[in-house]
């Protein structure tokens, strides 16, 4: 299917394929060139790309997938034409004119090519080649091979009517075949789904109950030969680093998962398009709602609710992203909230907390202002927290 564009004398056949694609990438790169501007160097920017990548895939996928349903409802039509052809040519035509006399009948979109065929009959054009065009048309596999054997059948003479019916009813049960196995593997598919709401359940509940629990993820890595220590280094992964990896994971497992899907349902990629799209938008709702950016706030309470009034060691609570101000007040409502919560008090007493100002990049430079009180945020940044308890006081360091 292509579009006509005159330019002055010359017409240009331009594949409807090749617009949808330069449409789609022209809109993916507007989106990535706006969001970068917006959101550089923030969280956000994971979110960015893929909405870009999305923007560009969600039309290419639709077009191509409109496609194939098109193709597919041919298909379902072509075994009906072909035996009013075949009742045509018994009533006494020929296989041309019987093409003209059943161009009237509604096929759904086959109709479009069986009236464009007909057309091309009534204009002069040879029959073979008049319909081994509408069998390119179409796009499909089985009809160009239906075709195939009915230009041969036609060449060689005999009962034309006869090969029709035979050709229609072996398209008939291809079809059916087709739906039989689609209905056999419907509950496959289901398990599919099912299986990747449960790894968000899964993902959600481990980002939302055992991650904010652990002030550092230790994670090894080192040199020496072949990239291995004897003496591995410590490293820290924090958890908006660990949510970003999760977050990817997620999109490639929504990816593959509607592939084979769709290969399993109904035996073809194109048609996992449509459930691959499905669990991605699944997943960006799940993680925009219930697995949200770590909040500074809540890994502070966590950190000082557990903490023994005696202890002296420092703790690294993790590196944020903050993007509002953060106060006194709004650390002790959400130990309250945290102690609360778990139904029976943590070491018992009051929290005195303060903010003190560390290395702080941001805040030399003006972007974070850092008083006792709190920490005010003039452009957001990233920060790292450490409380240091002393003496039932406990000092949040701001570095970053």
């Amino acid at each position: 299917m292509a579009v006509r564009v005159r330019l002055g004398s010359r017409v240009f056949h331009i594949p409807t394929e090749g617009i949808v694609f330069a449409l789609s990438l022209l809109a993916s790169l507007v989106v990535l060139y706006f969001g970068v501007r917006a959101f550089y160097g923030t969280p956000h920017m994971y979110t960015v790309v893929l909405v870009a990548v999305l923007t560009f895939i969600v039309p290419v996928g639709a077009y191509f997938y409109i496609h194939y349903r098109r193709v597919l409802q041919m298909e379902r039509a072509f075994p009906q034409f072909l035996r009013d052809l075949a009742d045509a040519q018994r009533a006494g035509m020929t296989l041309p004119q019987a093409v003209v006399s059943v161009a009237k009948v509604n096929y759904g979109p086959l109709s479009d090519e069986v009236r464009r065929l007909a057309n091309q009959i009534s204009w002069g054009v040879p029959f073979e080649d008049a319909l081994s065009r509408f069998a390119q048309r179409t796009g499909s596999k089985m009809i160009r091979a239906s075709v195939r054997l009915i230009l041969e059948a036609y060449r060689a003479g005999g009962d034309i009517a006869s090969i029709l019916y035979t050709v229609a009813e072996d398209s008939r049960k291809v079809h059916s075949l087709r739906e039989e196995r689609k209905t056999k593997f419907a509950g496959f598919v289901a398990t599919m789904y099912a299986v990747f709401l449960i790894y968000l359940a899964l993902v959600a509940i481990l980002l939302n109950t055992l991650i904010p629990e652990l002030p550092s993820l230790p994670s090894i890595s080192g040199g020496g030969i072949f990239g291995v220590s004897a003496t591995p280094t410590p490293q820290r992964i924090e958890e908006g680093e660990l949510r970003a990896i999760l977050f990817h994971l997620t999109i490639i497992e929504a990816i593959f998962s509607g592939i084979i899907a769709g290969i399993a349902g109904e035996g073809s990629a194109l048609a996992g398009i449509r459930h691959a799209l499905i669990m991605v938008f699944l997943a960006l709702f799940a993680f925009q709602l219930f697995i949200p950016l770590p909040d500074p706030v809540d890994r502070l309470a966590r950190v000082i609710a557990k903490a023994p009034p005696n202890v002296s060691t420092s703790i690294y609570v993790g590196r944020f992203f903050v993007e509002r101000n953060i106060t006194v007040a709004d650390v002790n409502a959400a130990i309250t909230a945290y102690v609360k919560g778990l139904g029976f008090p943590i070491f018992g007493g009051a929290r005195r907390v303060d903010f003190v100002q560390g290395t702080c990049a941001p805040c030399e430079s003006g972007d974070v202002y850092v008083r006792p009180d709190g920490i005010f945020v003039r452009r957001p940044s990233y920060i790292t927290l450490t409380v240091q308890p002393a003496g039932g006081v406990f000092h949040v360091f701001v570095g970053g």
